[in-house]
């Protein structure tokens, strides 16, 4: 007999994906939007798995989770009314849900590596909100993008800002990398005198380049020939360029430098994702924002709305990340089968709150089913997780497979009687509703309910 530990029996884990899939469809009949919904939530689940790996996978997962939010508001966005929103958000809460049957709980480390990430791509998405408000402020993507190549300023005076700023930030990437990122401890003394070299030739380079500029402008006044020469290189756009090309690289590397010093001694074993995380989170970020501004048709204002609310979802991810990682710590996490429970009870409610007609017919059809289907799969999914929990407790994951048959095929056919009873009292609260007064209609319900009740009892 193996030992009890928490993942759910096979068959059991099964037979919960099986009813998730079901309730889906169902919802899917009246809300198509539920379909878009459950990628999403796939990928959420596979962002938050990946972080728990090695650090290629960490900045995968870290590059995708962003990608995720931003999907995710696109759709909810796009869905036009409430009841769709809700829908697409219930579908993914549902995928992901499936993905924890199957997989498992996420684990400390995945969840406070999934808060820092979600942190870093807030503040990222926040910056690129405000970069597009800036955008659309200088009016447009190209008039931007002029600005910031001049702005050091116009002719000789601004070229000679851009040159010692390039340079200032070329010799800070040098001194501000950690060593043990680009050498080993045996060839720290050759790494100083290399860096140091490099720092001097950049120094000089550029006061060699600040002294010809300086005496080729002196010298234009004098010899008018040279003139045209001065216009063209401080008129240069390439040269302003690949200037700031140089500059935004180098201030990059700093950054990354700073955020790997900061962490360097934060961590208790011998690797610190730290780096990994924030680079994933620069693609994540990055990629879609320059996607999205290139893009013809996508306004400004629109990439502002969608990464400034996406810099909101990622803060309160941060926080739920944070807040959930100290429930599973304490083993007082919601087990990942109520929470498949919970998603089809709250889509068959959504689909059910949607319904605003009283005659039979085809889009009442459609509703009740979009109602009772989830509503019937998520108490099956309920029973049928409490009971392989206790197997999983009292047993292990690799309980024998008949009992679990069993009390699948119990509960499905439970569930699969009570969709007609629905759908029935469903049609017959159509009908008599007109007929009925209010007491009487109540009494009726009550009535139903009692003897539904009594049965289940009975049965049980």
């Amino acid at each position: 007999m193996s030992p009890p530990d928490h993942r759910l029996p096979t068959t059991i884990a099964r037979g919960l994906v099986l009813a998730a899939l079901v309730g889906a469809l169902a919802l899917a009949v009246s809300q198509p939007i539920v379909a878009a919904g459950v990628p999403i939530g796939l990928g959420l689940a596979v962002a938050v798995g990946a972080v728990d790996g090695s650090d290629r996978r960490v900045a995968v997962g870290a590059a995708l989770l962003p990608i995720v939010v931003l999907a995710g508001i696109a759709t909810v966005g796009l869905a036009g009314t409430p009841v769709a929103g809700l829908s697409a958000v219930v579908g993914a809460t549902l995928a992901t849900a499936v993905c924890g049957v199957v997989i498992g709980q996420p684990t400390p480390v995945a969840l406070m590596r999934t808060g820092g990430a979600a942190l870093c791509a807030s503040v990222l998405a926040g910056g690129s909100a405000l970069v597009a408000i800036g955008i659309e402020t200088a009016g447009g993507t190209q008039a931007a993008l002029v600005a910031a190549l001049w702005l050091t300023g116009d002719g000789i005076s601004g070229l000679l800002v851009a040159l010692v700023v390039a340079a200032a930030a070329i010799v800070a990437v040098l001194f501000v990398v950690p060593p043990a990122a680009v050498t080993v401890p045996s060839r720290y003394d050759s790494y100083v005198t290399s860096r140091n070299a490099l720092a001097t030739l950049v120094t000089v380079a550029t006061v060699i380049a600040i002294g010809g500029l300086s005496i080729l402008t002196i010298g234009s006044v004098l010899v008018p020939a040279l003139e045209p020469v001065v216009e063209a290189v401080t008129g240069s756009a390439a040269v302003r360029g690949l200037l700031a090309a140089v500059t935004g690289a180098a201030l990059l590397g700093v950054a990354m430098a700073v955020v790997a010093r900061s962490v360097w001694r934060q961590t208790g074993g011998r690797r610190n994702a730290a780096v990994a995380i924030v680079a994933g989170s620069l693609s994540g970020v990055g990629l879609p924002f320059g996607a999205a501004i290139g893009v013809v048709g996508i306004g400004t204002t629109t990439v502002a709305t969608l990464f400034g609310a996406a810099a909101a979802v990622l803060g309160v991810g941060w926080l739920v990340a944070w807040l959930y990682e100290g429930v599973v710590g304490r083993s007082e996490a919601t087990n990942p089968e109520t929470a498949v429970a919970a998603a089809l009870a709250a889509g068959g409610v959504v689909s059910g709150a949607s319904v605003d007609t009283a005659t039979l017919g085809l889009e009442t059809g459609r509703a009740g089913v979009a109602t009772f289907v989830p509503i019937a799969a998520a108490l099956f999914a309920y029973d049928v997780g409490r009971y392989g929990r206790t197997l999983a407790r009292e047993i292990g994951s690799e309980a024998s497979r008949r009992p679990q048959l069993v009390r699948l095929g119990w509960s499905g056919g439970v569930a699969a009687v009570g969709v007609p009873v629905g759908a029935l009292g469903m049609a017959g609260a159509t009908v008599l509703a007109p007929t009925l007064s209010v007491p009487a209609t109540a009494g009726v319900i009550v009535a139903v309910a009692a003897v539904v009740g009594g049965t289940w009892v009975l049965v049980r």
